[in-house]
């Protein structure tokens, strides 16, 4: 009964603040961009307080490369996680869902996202293709490669699109283990609980590395980092 309670008050003030900081973002970055990326950090600080989550960041990010970044998807909170540990410009290739929701759906289109409807192969590759452009540009891609958040905690089976991605570009991938967003709200529950969440920034994989593993490998080669970084595996266990 209490974490319903707190769970509620939690959820009314969250809403808000999500509205108001959004619309602040989409604001700046019509001023700009580099803004916003400034902004996120103390805001998505913010957001976590309110919900109950300690947020905290093992591991350095690289500056100044061309990064494909790909972390496990355990709950919708993942995406705010980001900015704790990112540097520089970034964006992200989402689920077209995403566009339902005014605010959500304008402040990812000024932060240059990809949408792409996963069931339709033939705009999925446009939009990789799309992000492909993008990465070029200089901004750091975000990728969950499972495509969707997990339902037991562990990390689900990935897709392939953001390997594509990686290997057309030539840039390196970096793995981020995220523990602890499934303890705070995991898919299947609305409620809230309160717990330290862990993002822990792996080593970048250049294309020199993964050029001669093709897609296979070089997915078989982050799904083990992923499981890693995010505590289900051991490393000794491999």
């Amino acid at each position: 009964m209490i974490n319903t309670i707190t769970s509620i008050i939690r959820w009314t003030i969250f809403l808000p603040i999500l509205i108001i900081g959004l619309s602040i973002m989409i604001i700046f970055s019509f001023i700009n961009l580099k803004i916003v990326f400034w902004f996120s950090k103390p805001f998505c600080w913010i957001l976590a307080f309110v919900l109950g989550a300690k947020v905290k960041v093992e591991g350095d990010f690289p500056e100044n490369e061309q990064l494909v970044v790909m972390s496990n998807h355990s709950s919708f909170f993942d995406p705010f996680i980001y900015p704790f540990f990112m540097k520089g410009m970034f964006t992200g290739i989402v689920a077209d869902y995403n566009l339902k929701y005014p605010f959500w759906k304008q402040f990812l289109l000024r932060l240059n996202a990809i949408p792409i409807n996963r069931k339709d192969r033939t705009q999925a590759i446009k939009g990789i293709k799309k992000a492909e452009e993008v990465l070029k540009k200089g901004i750091n891609i975000a990728i969950l490669p499972e495509g969707t958040r997990t339902i037991t905690g562990k990390l689900g089976k990935l897709k392939k699109g953001g390997f594509h991605l990686a290997m057309n570009t030539k840039a390196s991938i970096i793995p981020i283990g995220i523990k602890g967003a499934f303890k705070l709200k995991p898919k299947t529950t609305w409620k809230l609980t309160p717990c330290e969440i862990i993002a822990k920034v792996g080593k970048p994989i250049p294309f020199s590395v993964y050029e001669s593993l093709g897609i296979d490998g070089i997915l078989e080669m982050v799904e083990k980092e992923l499981k890693i970084l995010s505590g289900e595996l051991n490393p000794g266990t491999l």
